[in-house]
């Protein structure tokens, strides 16, 4: 098995996030290998960078007004595992707290790339936050969004 730095490891992780938190999601997709998988238990399965980028931006451009924030992660060998919330960040008139937790793991393959990722959640909960967020949304006076929803 390949080794790799961790502080090399840390800045690919930290680059990770920081297009995710900036909404930057075709340059996020430019960070996996051309042969990727990436497993989305609710959503499917994509292989090759291509299709994580189609589906990200595809999915991730429907969405505004969300966060990632990490509450911890960790490195081991060359795996990252993270522990993250997906927030719908509340509109104007809202004041509820709309989030759900997420496990990533993420494998590194050197030159700032990632060959796998797998995301592990609730989806009944995604589901049910999704559904409080755009009941309170609309009970605030906001529009539905357009287009398909996470």
């Amino acid at each position: 098995m390949p080794e790799y730095s961790r502080d090399e490891m840390e800045a690919e992780f930290e680059r990770y996030v920081q297009r995710g938190a900036a909404n930057e999601w075709s340059a996020w997709a430019d960070q996996f290998t051309d042969d990727a998988l990436y497993v989305e238990h609710a959503m499917g399965t994509f292989r090759g960078r291509e299709a994580i980028r189609e589906w990200i931006t595809t999915t991730m451009g429907s969405v505004s007004g969300m966060s990632f924030p990490v509450e911890w992660h960790v490195i081991d060998g060359t795996r990252v595992i993270m522990y993250c919330w997906n927030v719908f960040d509340p509109l104007p008139g809202m004041n509820g707290e709309y989030r759900f937790a997420v496990v990533t793991i993420l494998e590194y393959a050197g030159n700032g790339q990632w060959s796998f990722e797998e995301d592990v959640y609730n989806e009944k909960e995604a589901e049910a936050v999704l559904a409080r967020f755009l009941e309170d949304a609309a009970a605030a006076g906001h529009a539905p969004p357009e287009g398909p929803t996470p």
